[in-house]
């Protein structure tokens, strides 16, 4: 099991944080294999609960910033933004974190054919995923975290 006293401050800060709200998470924690230039940096790979629980949940720590992604197409990086004291990035990470969990936030990705268009994360509004405009010969996959929205619209 990861030893979180050993990471990075800026790391053990966000992992005390996000541990504190899923402390099953711990047992996917490792040090950022990925990382060279920042080796106490926090990666946790969590499976997704459904399917076969591949292209879950990553959260790395890496370059002083918390990224959160999800699958094979989509991340979004949570930073340091303004003054210091103005912005709390890693609990605007939590609170992303808790809204997919909790599945208040769906993913989107739009392709055509074997082509990436985007990706974007969409709000459950009234117990919906609300329609998407796309452009046509364009497929949108709708992701949740435990499969709920799951739908490809062609």
């Amino acid at each position: 099991m990861l030893d979180v006293s050993r990471l990075n401050d800026h790391s053990r800060t966000f992992a005390q944080q996000l541990f504190r709200e899923f402390p099953d998470w711990l047992r996917y924690a490792r040090f950022d294999p990925y990382e060279e230039f920042e080796p106490e940096a926090l990666l946790v790979e969590v499976p997704r609960p459904v399917g076969d629980g591949r292209n879950g949940l990553f959260i790395t720590t890496s370059e002083w910033e918390v990224s959160v992604g999800f699958g094979e197409n989509f991340h979004a990086r949570f930073g340091v933004n303004g003054q210091p004291g103005e912005d709390d990035f890693r609990r605007r990470a939590l609170d992303f974190i808790r809204e997919f969990v909790a599945e208040s936030l769906v993913l989107v990705t739009a392709s055509e054919g074997d082509q990436w268009l985007g990706a974007w994360t969409v709000r459950v509004e009234n117990g919906s995923v609300p329609p998407q405009d796309k452009e046509a010969g364009v497929t949108l996959r709708i992701r949740s975290w435990k499969g709920t929205w799951d739908r490809d619209v062609p």
